[in-house]
């Protein structure tokens, strides 16, 4: 791949993907959005890849849209469509990708920098860090997914906040509020995304992959049409060569070797 807003390298089964132009603010240009998307579509589709870190470079996370690049081109809602759609596709890449994500979030996340941490099963954040949805504050509305994320994480209520008032959350209350799993000492939290990553490559891939399925589909199910994928996924996770590892290994108290594979 080509790539030139967005770094994707590889540490053995972990694929590390960090947004990459910290001049601008590793903001979200329709060459960024191009990037994302490739990067996290690699990402999820090569089978040797078993975890995903999601993070950036420079002091920043993201402070959201070029709104420089959204200004220049002009009036017409179809100059952003490629950006948008793009971006979109990349985040339902991270959400759906069978396999773990991290995302480490160093400095500021503003805008669409705010649904770009969401996409991960745990979010690590730099102490120092700070959230800031900031749409309405440009005259814009919530894009790429906030507005699907943030109630099931946070609450209508809550959500509604952010959006209508533009609060600024610290790290710590990011992590209170729900947005992020925990904070890291500064500095750190490419770092630590990558070696909870490296753990989780070690892991039962498939096991993981299943309950990344059944979390992201849980509201669209009732009870029983849910607790049916449920079985369907423990039988074949159950049945496979992980599992039959994992119970053999828990039976014999001896740690498990996971191959990744069902």
């Amino acid at each position: 791949m080509k790539l030139t807003h967005v770094d994707f390298e590889t540490d053995g089964a972990v694929a590390i993907i960090c947004l990459n132009n910290p001049e601008a603010g590793n903001t979200l240009s329709r060459q960024m959005a191009l990037d994302l998307f490739a990067a996290a579509s690699a990402a999820r589709d090569d089978e040797a890849i078993r975890a995903v870190v999601f993070s950036a470079k420079g002091p920043m996370f993201s402070f959201g849209g070029d709104l420089k690049e959204f200004k220049a081109s002009g009036t017409e809602a179809e100059n952003l469509i490629t950006t948008a759609d793009r971006w979109h596709e990349a985040q339902y890449a991270f959400l759906t990708m069978p396999k773990p994500v991290v995302v480490g979030v160093n400095g500021m996340a503003a805008g669409g920098g705010v649904p770009m941490t969401l996409v991960g099963d745990i979010v690590l954040v730099d102490e120092t860090a700070r959230y800031r949805l900031a749409y309405t504050a440009a005259g814009l509305s919530p894009d790429g997914g906030s507005t699907w994320l943030l109630p099931r994480l946070i609450g209508l209520r809550r959500t509604q906040e952010l959006i209508m008032e533009n609060r600024e959350l610290s790290a710590a209350e990011a992590v209170e509020w729900g947005l992020a799993t925990r904070t890291v000492p500064q500095g750190s939290a490419l770092d630590s995304a990558v070696d909870l990553a490296t753990k989780f490559a070690k892991g039962p891939t498939q096991a993981f992959a299943s309950a990344r399925r059944l979390l992201h589909e849980n509201f669209n199910n009732d009870f029983l049409s849910h607790t049916a994928i449920e079985t369907e996924e423990i039988g074949a996770n159950m049945t496979g060569i992980d599992g039959q590892e994992g119970l053999d290994a828990f039976i014999n108290k001896r740690p498990p070797v996971f191959t990744g594979k069902r």
